[in-house]
Formats: C-alpha cells, structure tokens, sequence
C-alpha cells in the first residue's frame, strides 16, 4: 500500500504503546505505506518527541499505561494544545472506546498493524470533492 499519489508528502506519524510487538509491527507497516513514524513505549517518551518535532499529524495511541505515566487521552490533549489540527487514533482495549469519545477515534487493541494503517490514512486524506480536486493531505 503505497501513498504517494495520495498524500502530497509524507505524513508524520508517532506511536506511543506500551506494547512493544505493536509498537514494532504498525512502525513497519506504516513505513511501507511511506509513512515517516517513530514509535515510543512510553507516553512521557512520546510528550517529548510531540513537543520537539516540526510536524506531527496523527498520534497513536491507546488509553491506558502503567502507573507513574500518563493516560493516553491526557497525551492526546497534551499534544492538541501544541499541535490542535493533530489527529489521534487510540488502539485500545473496548471497554475504554467511552473515554475516546470526543478526543480521537477508536480501533480495538486486536486490531492488526494493517488495519491501524488502513485507519490512519483514511484519517490522513480528505475524499474528493464535487469540484473533482482531492484527495489531499488533510490540515
């Protein structure tokens, strides 16, 4: 799945999941989408990359972390106050889809690196418009 004539340029992407076989398989596949992704494990790790980065358009993220770290939804507010066009995506375990509600969209923690891409993208691209332009990058 590659996006290059869809996406203007690549798109930045950061992970922050405790789950380091998550974590390892969505980097790659969104790396063969033409993805620029870095992933951390965890979400004090991924505040700092958020605040030093030039561009970040989707955080990954899922809700709950060990203790002594931030949740995933106080991430992800974190990080619209930086950034408030950023788009997030929590991969999460079901029973936490209510807290996302409002901040970011949901996929269940089983879904596959490859369904994640599947999302991320559609969050990424715009449809095309009546007028016949898109898709674009989203802003």
């Amino acid at each position: 799945m590659r996006l290059h004539n869809i996406l203007a340029v690549p798109a930045s992407v950061i992970i922050a999941h405790d789950d380091s076989e998550f974590v390892e398989t969505t980097v790659k596949t969104l790396r063969l989408a033409g993805l620029d992704v870095l992933g951390f494990a965890s979400s004090m790790s991924a505040l700092e990359a958020l605040e030093a980065a030039q561009r970040v358009e989707v955080l990954i993220t899922r809700v709950r972390f060990p203790e002594g770290q931030q949740n995933g939804i106080s991430l992800a507010l974190m990080a619209r106050m930086k950034r408030p066009a950023i788009k997030v995506l929590f991969v999460a375990a079901p029973d936490t889809q209510e807290h996302t509600e409002g901040v970011g969209q949901f996929l269940p923690a089983s879904a596959t690196a490859s369904e994640v891409a599947e999302k991320v993208v559609k969050m990424l691209v715009k449809p095309v418009t009546s007028t016949g332009h898109g898709p674009t990058v989203t802003q």
